[in-house]
Protein backbone atom coordinates (compact mmCIF):
# COMPACT_ATOMS: atom_id res chain seq x y z
CA UNK A 1 0.00 0.00 0.00
CA UNK A 2 1.36 3.43 -0.98
CA UNK A 3 1.27 6.07 1.74
CA UNK A 4 0.32 9.59 0.65
CA UNK A 5 -0.06 12.86 2.49
CA UNK A 6 -3.84 12.61 2.01
CA UNK A 7 -4.07 9.09 3.47
CA UNK A 8 -1.96 10.06 6.47
CA UNK A 9 -4.06 13.14 7.13
CA UNK A 10 -7.25 11.13 6.79
CA UNK A 11 -6.14 8.37 9.17
CA UNK A 12 -4.78 10.75 11.77
CA UNK A 13 -7.66 13.17 11.42
CA UNK A 14 -10.38 10.58 11.90
CA UNK A 15 -8.65 9.33 15.03
CA UNK A 16 -8.30 12.87 16.35
CA UNK A 17 -11.95 13.64 15.57
CA UNK A 18 -13.11 10.54 17.41
CA UNK A 19 -11.11 11.57 20.46
CA UNK A 20 -12.35 15.20 20.33
CA UNK A 21 -16.05 14.53 19.74
CA UNK A 22 -18.45 15.42 22.57
CA UNK A 23 -20.01 12.64 24.62
CA UNK A 24 -22.30 10.40 22.58
CA UNK A 25 -25.97 11.43 22.55
CA UNK A 26 -28.37 8.73 23.77
CA UNK A 27 -31.99 7.85 23.07
CA UNK A 28 -34.33 5.35 24.68
CA UNK A 29 -35.90 3.36 21.88
CA UNK A 30 -36.49 0.18 23.88
CA UNK A 31 -35.79 -0.72 27.47
CA UNK A 32 -32.29 0.76 27.54
CA UNK A 33 -30.55 3.91 26.39
CA UNK A 34 -28.41 3.67 23.27
CA UNK A 35 -26.51 5.95 20.86
CA UNK A 36 -28.73 7.81 18.42
CA UNK A 37 -29.53 5.60 15.42
CA UNK A 38 -29.69 6.81 11.80
CA UNK A 39 -32.74 8.98 11.20
CA UNK A 40 -34.32 6.35 8.93
CA UNK A 41 -34.39 3.77 11.77
CA UNK A 42 -38.06 2.57 11.88
CA UNK A 43 -38.08 2.72 15.68
CA UNK A 44 -38.12 6.52 15.48
CA UNK A 45 -41.52 6.33 13.81
CA UNK A 46 -42.78 4.36 16.81
CA UNK A 47 -41.29 7.00 19.12
CA UNK A 48 -43.07 9.79 17.25
CA UNK A 49 -46.31 7.81 17.30
CA UNK A 50 -46.16 7.78 21.10
CA UNK A 51 -46.31 11.60 21.16
CA UNK A 52 -49.17 11.75 18.65
CA UNK A 53 -51.21 9.16 20.53
CA UNK A 54 -50.71 11.11 23.77
CA UNK A 55 -51.78 14.37 22.13
CA UNK A 56 -54.82 12.80 20.51
CA UNK A 57 -55.88 11.15 23.78
CA UNK A 58 -55.60 14.53 25.52
CA UNK A 59 -57.99 16.16 23.01
CA UNK A 60 -55.98 17.29 19.97
CA UNK A 61 -57.81 17.23 16.63
CA UNK A 62 -54.44 17.32 14.87
CA UNK A 63 -50.85 16.88 16.05
CA UNK A 64 -47.43 16.60 14.49
CA UNK A 65 -44.00 15.67 15.79
CA UNK A 66 -40.52 16.64 14.63
CA UNK A 67 -37.26 15.01 15.67
CA UNK A 68 -33.96 16.67 14.76
CA UNK A 69 -30.36 15.62 15.25
CA UNK A 70 -28.02 18.51 14.47
CA UNK A 71 -24.26 18.39 14.05
CA UNK A 72 -22.05 21.46 13.54
CA UNK A 73 -18.36 21.28 12.71
CA UNK A 74 -16.21 24.39 12.40
CA UNK A 75 -12.81 24.07 10.77
CA UNK A 76 -9.97 26.53 11.33
CA UNK A 77 -6.43 26.30 10.01
CA UNK A 78 -5.18 24.96 13.35
CA UNK A 79 -8.17 23.26 15.02
CA UNK A 80 -11.64 21.77 14.56
CA UNK A 81 -14.62 22.42 16.86
CA UNK A 82 -17.63 20.09 17.08
CA UNK A 83 -21.16 20.61 18.43
CA UNK A 84 -24.06 18.17 18.51
CA UNK A 85 -27.65 18.33 19.77
CA UNK A 86 -30.91 16.40 19.63
CA UNK A 87 -34.39 17.87 19.82
CA UNK A 88 -38.06 16.93 19.70
CA UNK A 89 -41.04 19.23 19.23
CA UNK A 90 -44.76 18.41 19.42
CA UNK A 91 -47.46 20.67 18.03
CA UNK A 92 -51.15 20.16 18.86
CA UNK A 93 -54.33 21.81 17.57
CA UNK A 94 -57.35 22.21 19.88
CA UNK A 95 -60.43 24.34 19.11
CA UNK A 96 -58.53 26.35 16.50
CA UNK A 97 -55.52 27.09 18.72
CA UNK A 98 -51.99 25.75 18.63
CA UNK A 99 -50.02 24.42 21.54
CA UNK A 100 -46.35 23.51 21.38
CA UNK A 101 -43.91 21.71 23.66
CA UNK A 102 -40.33 20.65 23.02
CA UNK A 103 -37.24 19.27 24.69
CA UNK A 104 -33.88 17.52 24.19
CA UNK A 105 -34.82 13.97 25.28
CA UNK A 106 -35.89 11.10 23.03
CA UNK A 107 -37.74 8.51 25.10
CA UNK A 108 -41.27 7.04 25.14
CA UNK A 109 -42.16 8.70 28.44
CA UNK A 110 -40.89 12.10 27.30
CA UNK A 111 -42.83 11.80 24.05
CA UNK A 112 -46.02 11.11 25.96
CA UNK A 113 -45.37 14.02 28.30
CA UNK A 114 -44.71 16.46 25.46
CA UNK A 115 -47.89 15.34 23.68
CA UNK A 116 -49.94 16.10 26.79
CA UNK A 117 -48.11 19.38 27.40
CA UNK A 118 -48.71 20.59 23.85
CA UNK A 119 -52.44 19.96 24.27
CA UNK A 120 -52.40 21.74 27.62
CA UNK A 121 -50.81 24.77 25.99
CA UNK A 122 -53.41 24.70 23.20
CA UNK A 123 -56.31 24.51 25.65
CA UNK A 124 -54.85 27.41 27.62
CA UNK A 125 -54.65 29.47 24.42
CA UNK A 126 -58.19 28.38 23.48
CA UNK A 127 -59.59 30.26 26.49
CA UNK A 128 -59.41 33.38 24.34
CA UNK A 129 -61.67 34.52 21.52
CA UNK A 130 -63.14 31.62 19.47
CA UNK A 131 -61.05 30.97 16.38
CA UNK A 132 -61.59 28.95 13.23
CA UNK A 133 -58.48 27.42 11.74
CA UNK A 134 -58.31 25.52 8.47
CA UNK A 135 -55.23 23.68 7.27
CA UNK A 136 -54.71 23.58 3.52
CA UNK A 137 -54.82 20.03 2.15
CA UNK A 138 -51.50 18.21 1.90
CA UNK A 139 -50.98 14.66 0.60
CA UNK A 140 -49.77 12.30 3.30
CA UNK A 141 -46.17 11.15 2.92
CA UNK A 142 -45.86 7.45 3.75
CA UNK A 143 -42.39 6.47 4.93
CA UNK A 144 -40.51 8.86 2.67
CA UNK A 145 -36.76 9.36 3.01
CA UNK A 146 -34.47 11.84 1.27
CA UNK A 147 -30.80 12.73 1.58
CA UNK A 148 -29.53 15.99 0.14
CA UNK A 149 -26.99 15.13 -2.57
CA UNK A 150 -23.54 16.52 -1.75
CA UNK A 151 -20.28 15.64 -3.45
CA UNK A 152 -18.18 15.53 -0.26
CA UNK A 153 -19.77 14.91 3.15
CA UNK A 154 -17.92 17.36 5.45
CA UNK A 155 -18.36 14.99 8.39
CA UNK A 156 -16.67 12.12 6.56
CA UNK A 157 -13.45 13.89 5.62
CA UNK A 158 -10.49 14.06 7.99
CA UNK A 159 -10.48 17.26 10.10
CA UNK A 160 -6.72 17.41 9.58
CA UNK A 161 -7.25 17.29 5.82
CA UNK A 162 -9.68 20.23 6.04
CA UNK A 163 -7.30 22.16 8.30
CA UNK A 164 -4.45 21.45 5.90
CA UNK A 165 -6.51 22.82 3.00
CA UNK A 166 -7.42 26.00 4.89
CA UNK A 167 -3.78 26.40 5.89
CA UNK A 168 -2.74 26.06 2.24
CA UNK A 169 -4.97 29.02 1.39
CA UNK A 170 -3.05 31.08 3.93
CA UNK A 171 0.26 29.95 2.44
CA UNK A 172 -1.00 30.90 -1.03
CA UNK A 173 -1.95 34.41 0.14
CA UNK A 174 1.39 34.84 1.91
CA UNK A 175 3.20 34.40 -1.43
CA UNK A 176 1.74 37.70 -2.60
CA UNK A 177 3.65 40.66 -1.09
CA UNK A 178 1.83 42.96 1.33
CA UNK A 179 -1.17 40.65 1.71
CA UNK A 180 -2.48 38.84 4.78
CA UNK A 181 -5.23 36.47 5.89
CA UNK A 182 -7.18 38.18 8.66
CA UNK A 183 -9.56 35.31 9.30
CA UNK A 184 -10.37 31.96 7.76
CA UNK A 185 -12.88 29.29 8.77
CA UNK A 186 -15.30 26.77 7.32
CA UNK A 187 -18.57 25.79 8.97
CA UNK A 188 -20.46 22.59 8.20
CA UNK A 189 -23.92 21.67 9.45
CA UNK A 190 -25.76 18.39 9.03
CA UNK A 191 -29.30 17.95 10.28
CA UNK A 192 -31.29 14.73 10.27
CA UNK A 193 -35.06 15.33 10.55
CA UNK A 194 -38.06 13.10 11.08
CA UNK A 195 -41.64 14.36 10.72
CA UNK A 196 -44.85 12.57 11.69
CA UNK A 197 -48.45 13.75 11.80
CA UNK A 198 -51.85 12.42 12.78
CA UNK A 199 -52.83 12.95 9.12
CA UNK A 200 -50.76 9.89 8.25
CA UNK A 201 -47.43 11.39 7.22
CA UNK A 202 -44.03 10.08 8.21
CA UNK A 203 -40.87 11.18 6.44
CA UNK A 204 -37.21 11.68 7.19
CA UNK A 205 -34.49 13.70 5.52
CA UNK A 206 -30.81 14.49 5.87
CA UNK A 207 -29.83 18.05 4.98
CA UNK A 208 -26.44 19.76 4.77
CA UNK A 209 -25.30 23.35 4.88
CA UNK A 210 -21.80 24.66 4.27
CA UNK A 211 -20.39 28.17 4.60
CA UNK A 212 -17.14 29.92 5.32
CA UNK A 213 -15.26 33.15 5.89
CA UNK A 214 -12.05 34.19 4.20
CA UNK A 215 -11.07 37.77 5.06
CA UNK A 216 -8.04 39.18 3.28
CA UNK A 217 -5.98 42.31 3.86
CA UNK A 218 -3.74 44.33 1.54
CA UNK A 219 -1.33 47.16 2.30
CA UNK A 220 0.28 49.19 -0.51
CA UNK A 221 3.77 50.71 -0.40
CA UNK A 222 2.35 54.20 0.19
CA UNK A 223 0.45 53.04 3.30
CA UNK A 224 -2.99 52.73 1.79
CA UNK A 225 -4.68 49.57 3.05
CA UNK A 226 -7.96 47.73 2.85
CA UNK A 227 -9.69 44.44 3.48
CA UNK A 228 -12.37 42.26 1.91
CA UNK A 229 -14.28 39.03 2.40
CA UNK A 230 -14.77 36.56 -0.41
CA UNK A 231 -18.43 36.58 -1.45
CA UNK A 232 -18.52 32.97 -2.73
CA UNK A 233 -18.68 31.20 0.65
CA UNK A 234 -22.11 32.29 1.88
CA UNK A 235 -24.39 29.51 3.25
CA UNK A 236 -25.21 26.84 0.67
CA UNK A 237 -26.88 23.45 0.62
CA UNK A 238 -23.59 21.79 -0.22
CA UNK A 239 -20.75 19.80 1.30
CA UNK A 240 -16.98 20.35 1.46
CA UNK A 241 -16.98 20.85 -2.33
CA UNK A 242 -18.01 24.45 -1.64
CA UNK A 243 -14.31 24.94 -0.86
CA UNK A 244 -12.58 22.45 -3.14
CA UNK A 245 -14.55 22.42 -6.43
CA UNK A 246 -12.88 24.05 -9.42
CA UNK A 247 -16.14 25.74 -10.36
CA UNK A 248 -19.65 26.01 -8.91
CA UNK A 249 -22.35 27.35 -11.25
CA UNK A 250 -23.84 30.65 -10.03
CA UNK A 251 -21.46 30.69 -7.04
CA UNK A 252 -17.95 31.01 -8.50
CA UNK A 253 -16.36 30.46 -11.89
CA UNK A 254 -12.89 29.52 -10.66
CA UNK A 255 -11.07 27.60 -7.94
CA UNK A 256 -10.90 29.21 -4.52
CA UNK A 257 -7.22 30.00 -5.08
CA UNK A 258 -8.04 31.83 -8.30
CA UNK A 259 -10.93 33.65 -6.61
CA UNK A 260 -8.50 34.85 -3.93
CA UNK A 261 -6.06 36.11 -6.58
CA UNK A 262 -8.77 37.97 -8.47
CA UNK A 263 -10.20 39.44 -5.26
CA UNK A 264 -6.79 40.80 -4.23
CA UNK A 265 -6.28 42.29 -7.70
CA UNK A 266 -9.67 43.98 -7.43
CA UNK A 267 -8.83 45.30 -3.95
CA UNK A 268 -5.54 46.74 -5.20
CA UNK A 269 -7.34 48.39 -8.11
CA UNK A 270 -9.77 49.98 -5.66
CA UNK A 271 -7.00 51.21 -3.35
CA UNK A 272 -5.17 52.86 -6.26
CA UNK A 273 -8.26 54.73 -7.40
CA UNK A 274 -8.57 58.42 -6.50
CA UNK A 275 -10.92 59.10 -3.61
CA UNK A 276 -13.50 61.85 -3.65
CA UNK A 277 -16.08 63.04 -1.10
CA UNK A 278 -19.79 62.44 -1.37
CA UNK A 279 -21.69 64.76 -3.67
CA UNK A 280 -25.24 64.30 -2.37
CA UNK A 281 -27.82 63.84 -5.10
CA UNK A 282 -29.72 61.39 -7.25
CA UNK A 283 -27.82 59.22 -9.70
CA UNK A 284 -28.37 56.36 -12.09
CA UNK A 285 -26.71 53.45 -10.30
CA UNK A 286 -25.23 50.12 -11.35
CA UNK A 287 -25.59 47.55 -8.57
CA UNK A 288 -23.55 44.34 -8.43
CA UNK A 289 -25.30 40.97 -8.08
CA UNK A 290 -24.71 40.73 -4.33
CA UNK A 291 -26.25 44.15 -3.70
CA UNK A 292 -29.26 43.28 -5.87
CA UNK A 293 -29.70 39.96 -4.04
CA UNK A 294 -29.66 41.68 -0.66
CA UNK A 295 -32.18 44.25 -1.85
CA UNK A 296 -34.49 41.51 -3.17
CA UNK A 297 -34.18 39.71 0.16
CA UNK A 298 -34.79 42.69 2.44
CA UNK A 299 -37.64 44.19 0.41
CA UNK A 300 -39.64 41.73 -1.71
CA UNK A 301 -38.47 38.70 0.27
CA UNK A 302 -39.49 40.04 3.66
CA UNK A 303 -42.59 41.87 2.45
CA UNK A 304 -44.16 38.76 0.88
CA UNK A 305 -44.05 36.69 4.08
CA UNK A 306 -47.81 36.48 4.61
CA UNK A 307 -47.68 36.33 8.41
CA UNK A 308 -45.52 39.47 8.40
CA UNK A 309 -47.90 41.25 6.01
CA UNK A 310 -50.82 40.50 8.34
CA UNK A 311 -49.03 41.81 11.43
CA UNK A 312 -48.06 38.56 13.16
CA UNK A 313 -44.43 39.74 13.37
CA UNK A 314 -45.28 43.18 14.76
CA UNK A 315 -43.70 42.39 18.15
CA UNK A 316 -40.66 40.71 16.65
CA UNK A 317 -38.98 41.16 13.25
CA UNK A 318 -41.25 43.85 11.82
CA UNK A 319 -44.19 44.07 9.44
CA UNK A 320 -44.56 44.69 5.69
CA UNK A 321 -45.45 47.54 3.38
CA UNK A 322 -47.84 45.10 1.67
CA UNK A 323 -50.51 45.84 4.22
CA UNK A 324 -53.64 44.44 2.52
CA UNK A 325 -52.68 41.14 0.83
CA UNK A 326 -56.10 40.18 -0.53
CA UNK A 327 -56.68 43.62 -2.06
CA UNK A 328 -53.13 43.95 -3.41
CA UNK A 329 -52.77 40.50 -5.00
CA UNK A 330 -53.11 40.75 -8.76
CA UNK A 331 -53.42 44.54 -8.68
CA UNK A 332 -50.38 45.99 -6.88
CA UNK A 333 -47.49 47.03 -9.11
CA UNK A 334 -44.45 45.97 -7.05
CA UNK A 335 -41.89 46.86 -9.71
CA UNK A 336 -41.09 47.47 -13.34
CA UNK A 337 -42.30 44.93 -15.95
CA UNK A 338 -38.79 43.41 -15.91
CA UNK A 339 -39.19 42.35 -12.25
CA UNK A 340 -40.15 38.71 -11.79
CA UNK A 341 -39.28 36.94 -8.53
CA UNK A 342 -39.65 33.16 -8.25
CA UNK A 343 -39.59 31.18 -5.00
CA UNK A 344 -38.79 27.48 -4.45
CA UNK A 345 -37.03 25.04 -2.11
CA UNK A 346 -35.72 22.57 -4.66
CA UNK A 347 -32.67 24.17 -6.32
CA UNK A 348 -29.59 21.97 -5.85
CA UNK A 349 -27.03 23.74 -3.71
CA UNK A 350 -29.39 26.42 -2.36
CA UNK A 351 -29.55 27.04 1.38
CA UNK A 352 -33.31 26.50 1.96
CA UNK A 353 -33.59 23.39 -0.22
CA UNK A 354 -35.47 20.44 1.33
CA UNK A 355 -37.65 17.58 0.15
CA UNK A 356 -40.42 18.32 2.68
CA UNK A 357 -40.99 21.37 4.86
CA UNK A 358 -41.61 21.21 8.62
CA UNK A 359 -45.28 20.36 8.02
CA UNK A 360 -44.52 17.42 5.75
CA UNK A 361 -45.40 19.42 2.60
CA UNK A 362 -43.33 19.04 -0.56
CA UNK A 363 -42.65 22.67 -1.58
CA UNK A 364 -43.63 23.85 -5.04
CA UNK A 365 -42.15 26.52 -7.31
CA UNK A 366 -44.20 29.71 -7.45
CA UNK A 367 -43.92 33.33 -8.48
CA UNK A 368 -44.24 36.12 -5.94
CA UNK A 369 -43.93 38.93 -8.49
CA UNK A 370 -44.63 38.42 -12.18
CA UNK A 371 -43.81 41.12 -14.73
CA UNK A 372 -43.82 43.63 -11.89
CA UNK A 373 -47.20 42.57 -10.45
CA UNK A 374 -47.65 41.08 -6.98
CA UNK A 375 -49.20 37.64 -7.57
CA UNK A 376 -48.60 35.56 -4.43
CA UNK A 377 -47.25 35.33 -0.90
CA UNK A 378 -45.12 32.81 0.95
CA UNK A 379 -47.43 30.41 2.83
CA UNK A 380 -47.76 27.47 5.19
CA UNK A 381 -50.70 25.07 5.58
CA UNK A 382 -52.45 27.49 7.91
CA UNK A 383 -51.70 30.76 6.14
CA UNK A 384 -52.61 29.44 2.66
CA UNK A 385 -56.25 29.37 3.75
CA UNK A 386 -56.07 33.09 4.53
CA UNK A 387 -55.78 33.68 0.77
CA UNK A 388 -58.59 31.28 -0.19
CA UNK A 389 -60.76 33.99 -1.78
CA UNK A 390 -57.92 35.10 -4.05
CA UNK A 391 -56.93 31.59 -5.05
CA UNK A 392 -60.55 30.65 -5.79
CA UNK A 393 -61.07 33.67 -8.03
CA UNK A 394 -57.79 32.95 -9.81
CA UNK A 395 -58.76 29.31 -10.35
CA UNK A 396 -55.82 28.09 -8.29
CA UNK A 397 -55.82 25.44 -5.56
CA UNK A 398 -55.49 26.42 -1.92
CA UNK A 399 -52.20 24.81 -0.98
CA UNK A 400 -49.17 25.53 1.16
CA UNK A 401 -46.06 26.56 -0.74
CA UNK A 402 -44.02 24.56 1.77
CA UNK A 403 -42.51 27.49 3.65
CA UNK A 404 -42.87 26.10 7.20
CA UNK A 405 -39.48 25.79 8.90
CA UNK A 406 -37.57 26.10 12.15
CA UNK A 407 -33.84 25.85 12.95
CA UNK A 408 -34.40 22.71 15.06
CA UNK A 409 -37.34 20.88 16.62
CA UNK A 410 -36.88 22.87 19.83
CA UNK A 411 -38.66 25.75 18.03
CA UNK A 412 -42.25 25.81 16.77
CA UNK A 413 -42.33 26.00 12.95
CA UNK A 414 -42.89 29.44 11.42
CA UNK A 415 -43.14 30.67 7.86
CA UNK A 416 -39.55 31.27 6.68
CA UNK A 417 -38.39 32.66 3.34
CA UNK A 418 -37.66 30.04 0.64
CA UNK A 419 -34.98 30.41 -2.03
CA UNK A 420 -35.65 33.43 -4.25
CA UNK A 421 -34.55 34.24 -7.81
CA UNK A 422 -34.84 37.56 -9.62
CA UNK A 423 -35.24 36.76 -13.32
CA UNK A 424 -32.26 37.89 -15.44
CA UNK A 425 -32.51 40.22 -18.41
CA UNK A 426 -32.51 39.16 -22.03
CA UNK A 427 -29.21 40.84 -22.90
CA UNK A 428 -25.97 39.09 -21.94
CA UNK A 429 -24.71 41.96 -19.79
CA UNK A 430 -22.51 41.59 -16.71
CA UNK A 431 -21.57 44.26 -14.15
CA UNK A 432 -18.86 45.85 -16.31
CA UNK A 433 -21.10 45.88 -19.37
CA UNK A 434 -23.83 47.67 -17.41
CA UNK A 435 -21.27 50.21 -16.15
CA UNK A 436 -20.15 50.87 -19.72
CA UNK A 437 -23.71 51.90 -20.58
CA UNK A 438 -23.83 54.72 -17.99
CA UNK A 439 -22.38 58.11 -18.97
CA UNK A 440 -22.55 59.75 -15.54
CA UNK A 441 -23.62 57.90 -12.42
CA UNK A 442 -22.46 55.63 -9.64
CA UNK A 443 -21.65 51.95 -9.17
CA UNK A 444 -22.23 50.04 -5.92
CA UNK A 445 -20.70 46.76 -4.79
CA UNK A 446 -21.19 44.51 -1.72
CA UNK A 447 -23.71 46.79 -0.06
CA UNK A 448 -25.25 45.96 3.30
CA UNK A 449 -28.91 46.90 3.73
CA UNK A 450 -30.75 48.21 6.81
CA UNK A 451 -34.53 48.47 6.67
CA UNK A 452 -37.24 50.16 8.70
CA UNK A 453 -39.97 48.31 10.62
CA UNK A 454 -42.19 47.85 7.56
CA UNK A 455 -39.31 46.86 5.26
CA UNK A 456 -40.28 49.85 3.16
CA UNK A 457 -37.53 52.47 3.57
CA UNK A 458 -33.88 51.46 3.64
CA UNK A 459 -30.27 52.59 3.91
CA UNK A 460 -27.49 50.89 1.99
CA UNK A 461 -23.76 51.18 2.58
CA UNK A 462 -21.00 49.53 0.58
CA UNK A 463 -18.26 50.25 -1.95
CA UNK A 464 -19.44 53.20 -4.06
CA UNK A 465 -17.72 54.45 -7.21
CA UNK A 466 -18.14 57.40 -9.56
CA UNK A 467 -18.89 56.50 -13.19
CA UNK A 468 -17.75 58.81 -15.99
CA UNK A 469 -18.21 57.92 -19.66
CA UNK A 470 -18.84 54.29 -18.90
CA UNK A 471 -15.92 53.70 -16.52
CA UNK A 472 -15.41 53.63 -12.77
CA UNK A 473 -13.01 56.52 -12.19
CA UNK A 474 -13.01 57.13 -8.42
CA UNK A 475 -14.09 55.76 -5.08
CA UNK A 476 -16.62 57.83 -3.15
CA UNK A 477 -15.60 57.74 0.51
CA UNK A 478 -18.22 57.12 3.19
CA UNK A 479 -21.19 57.15 0.83
CA UNK A 480 -24.56 55.58 1.51
CA UNK A 481 -27.81 55.42 -0.39
CA UNK A 482 -31.45 55.76 0.56
CA UNK A 483 -34.39 54.08 -1.11
CA UNK A 484 -38.02 53.14 -0.74
CA UNK A 485 -38.98 49.62 -1.71
CA UNK A 486 -42.17 50.90 -3.32
CA UNK A 487 -40.08 53.03 -5.72
CA UNK A 488 -36.82 51.08 -6.05
CA UNK A 489 -38.07 48.20 -8.17
CA UNK A 490 -40.20 50.48 -10.34
CA UNK A 491 -37.03 52.39 -11.24
CA UNK A 492 -35.25 49.27 -12.51
CA UNK A 493 -33.77 50.05 -15.93
CA UNK A 494 -31.83 46.90 -16.83
CA UNK A 495 -30.88 43.51 -15.39
CA UNK A 496 -27.79 41.49 -16.24
CA UNK A 497 -28.02 38.35 -18.33
CA UNK A 498 -28.29 34.72 -17.26
CA UNK A 499 -24.51 34.22 -17.19
CA UNK A 500 -24.17 37.00 -14.59
CA UNK A 501 -26.58 35.39 -12.09
CA UNK A 502 -25.01 34.77 -8.68
CA UNK A 503 -26.45 32.93 -5.67
CA UNK A 504 -25.92 34.11 -2.10
CA UNK A 505 -26.95 32.59 1.21
CA UNK A 506 -28.98 34.92 3.43
CA UNK A 507 -29.72 34.69 7.16
CA UNK A 508 -32.69 36.26 8.90
CA UNK A 509 -34.10 36.19 12.42
CA UNK A 510 -37.81 35.94 12.96
CA UNK A 511 -40.29 35.24 15.74
CA UNK A 512 -40.19 35.55 19.51
CA UNK A 513 -38.04 33.88 20.74
CA UNK A 514 -36.03 34.63 17.63
CA UNK A 515 -35.41 31.87 15.10
CA UNK A 516 -32.60 31.89 12.58
CA UNK A 517 -33.67 31.09 9.03
CA UNK A 518 -31.31 30.56 6.08
CA UNK A 519 -32.15 30.69 2.38
CA UNK A 520 -30.55 31.64 -0.93
CA UNK A 521 -31.21 34.59 -3.22
CA UNK A 522 -30.07 34.50 -6.84
CA UNK A 523 -29.77 37.75 -8.79
CA UNK A 524 -27.82 39.49 -11.53
CA UNK A 525 -26.31 42.99 -11.60
CA UNK A 526 -28.83 45.72 -12.35
CA UNK A 527 -29.25 49.39 -13.15
CA UNK A 528 -31.70 51.58 -11.25
CA UNK A 529 -32.65 55.12 -12.07
CA UNK A 530 -32.01 58.12 -9.79
CA UNK A 531 -30.87 56.41 -6.60
CA UNK A 532 -30.39 58.87 -3.72
CA UNK A 533 -26.73 59.14 -2.63
CA UNK A 534 -26.07 60.55 0.85
CA UNK A 535 -23.27 61.09 3.35
CA UNK A 536 -24.47 59.22 6.49
CA UNK A 537 -21.78 60.89 8.64
CA UNK A 538 -22.57 64.46 7.66
CA UNK A 539 -23.98 66.55 10.48
CA UNK A 540 -26.93 68.82 9.87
Amino acid sequence: MTLTRRSLLKAGGLAAAAAAMPRTLLAQLGRTWEPLPPIEDPRLAQLAARAMESARSAGAVYADVRLTHTRIRTFYADLTHDEESMEVGVRALVDGYWGFASGPVWSPDEMARLGREAVHQAKTNALGKPRALALAPAPAVANGHWTMPVAIDPFQISPLEAQDFLGSLGVYVARTPKTSVRHIEARAEAQAKAFASTAGSYCTQQCYRMSGVIELGLRLDDGRQGALQLDCLTPAGMGWELFTADRIPRVRDHSLFEEIRRALEGLEEDLRMPVKPVDVGRYDAVLDAQTVARLVDRTLGRATELDRALGYEANAGGTSYLTDPLAMLGSYQAGAPSVTVTAERAEPGAAATVKWDDEGVEPDTFQLVKDGMLVDFQTTRESASWLEDYYTKAGRPVRSHGCAAAPTAIYAPLQHTPNLTLAPGREAHDFDALVSGVTNGIAIRTAGIDMDFQHSSGLGTGNVYEIKRGKRVARIAGAGFLFRATELWKSLQAVGGDASLRRYGMTVEKGEPAQRGVHSVTAAPAVVKELTLIDPMRKA
